[in-house]
């Protein structure tokens, strides 16, 4: 009968002790993770022509911060408001909420907010916005709107 030794059963864990740890985050495998906001886009028909939108989790995903983060920077006017809604409920909507419709931004207005989140450190250093970045984001939306009038 052979014995083995029960601390070299250990040695290959990467753990102390026999129970697993609980709420470790997965080992990484090298692979880049990057944020995929754009998977599933809505699809909404805008003067007669399909166009593609995106709701408020998109742009939380594509920023790197949570919906209430997101909402809580328009209601500051941090962040101006989408100018676009999703069609308002058929049904009446129950707990006091609103039947406007959801946030929905088009993909040209995501990737000039992340770029000017990159440009005011909103990203990279998680810095909070600024009057500034809702300034130039502001902007941002008058040109989309203007180009968009001009088709």
């Amino acid at each position: 009968m052979t014995e083995t030794d029960p601390l070299k059963s250990f040695e290959s864990l990467d753990y102390p002790g026999r129970r697993k740890p609980v709420n470790r985050s997965k080992p990484t495998t090298g692979q880049s993770d990057t944020v995929v906001w754009d998977s599933h886009p809505a699809t909404y028909v805008v003067a007669g022509e399909k166009r593609e939108f995106f709701y408020i989790g998109a742009l939380a995903r594509a920023l790197g911060y949570s919906v209430q983060s997101i909402r809580a920077w328009e209601s500051q006017g941090l962040l101006p408001n989408s100018p676009y809604r999703s069609p308002r409920t058929a049904r009446p909507v129950a707990g006091g909420r609103s039947d406007k419709g959801k946030r929905i931004w088009t993909r040209k207005q995501i990737e000039g907010i992340l770029a000017l989140a990159k440009q005011h450190k909103v990203i990279l250093n998680r810095e909070p916005p600024t009057k500034g970045f809702a300034s130039d984001v502001a902007k941002l939306f008058n040109r989309l709107l203007d180009e968009e009038m001009k088709q």
